[in-house]
């Protein structure tokens, strides 16, 4: 059975042609294609990306269109799990900022996903690596 990784914000974001870690995405897809592992997406990752665009002043038309082009980009390669979004998880989530300081909101609950679904994780963010191998004992 094929290792399950999970991804998150910053590789949605690097599906955009134009975001520096392009190809870093490009290449995950490509190894996904190949059968090495399966993805896993953060419930978490959507979100936050919407947030993210809201603040900045961007309409839900064009919010709407990222979400459909990142869709389309993705089922290309494969077809990733969307992992659910549990209270247990915003429970861990919550112990995980207590116990690690300046650990984001979005970032605990990655790294809480992470942990409790036995995920590798795979995404950009080292804060969120560190925790989560320290967490799993790795």
């Amino acid at each position: 059975m094929p290792r399950k990784y999970l991804l998150e914000t910053g590789f949605l974001l690097a599906l955009n042609p134009n975001d520096r870690n392009h190809d870093w995405a490009m290449e995950v897809l490509n190894k996904a294609r190949e059968g090495g592992f399966k993805i896993c997406i953060s419930p978490a990752a959507p979100i936050e990306i919407s947030l993210m665009l809201r603040s900045r002043g961007v309409s839900d038309d064009i919010i709407a269109e990222v979400f459909k082009a990142m869709d389309d980009a993705i089922s290309l390669y494969t077809e990733p799990e969307y992992c659910s979004l549990t209270l247990r998880h915003l429970a861990y989530a919550a112990e995980l900022r207590s116990k690690y300081r300046g650990l984001t909101f979005f970032d605990s609950v990655h790294a809480a996903i992470a942990i409790t679904n036995r995920l590798i994780y795979l995404d950009l963010d080292t804060v969120v690596r560190k925790v989560v191998e320290s967490e799993m004992g790795h």
